[in-house]
């Protein structure tokens, strides 16, 4: 299993558009064969921060992914919201098998 934690900080004026944007690669990504997981989490105590998710079977369904339609609409809109670059880390994923 794959499993990648993002991080993205939005500008405090477009959250309500991030959370439009990523709606939409949330919803496209949970149909996609290879995806286990996609949760889309809000930092409690900073309401500007998200983490993503991600969790795919293997390394072919994630490049599946980042060609999406979904995937590539929310990085193209994605960079004007943040107020700093993503940060990613990678996972591999034990439990459950």
């Amino acid at each position: 299993m794959n499993v990648t934690l993002v991080e993205i900080n939005i500008k405090p004026e477009r959250v309500d558009e991030f959370l439009e944007v990523f709606r939409a690669n949330h919803e496209g990504a949970i149909k996609e064969p290879g995806n286990l997981r996609f949760d889309v989490l809000q930092d409690p105590r900073v309401k500007t921060r998200f983490f993503i998710y991600e969790a795919y079977k293997d390394d072919e369904a994630v490049l599946a992914h980042k060609k999406t339609p979904h995937y590539l609409a929310c990085v193209d809109k994605l960079e004007e919201l943040m107020s700093e670059p993503r940060k990613k880390r990678s996972f591999v994923g034990l439990l459950p098998e």
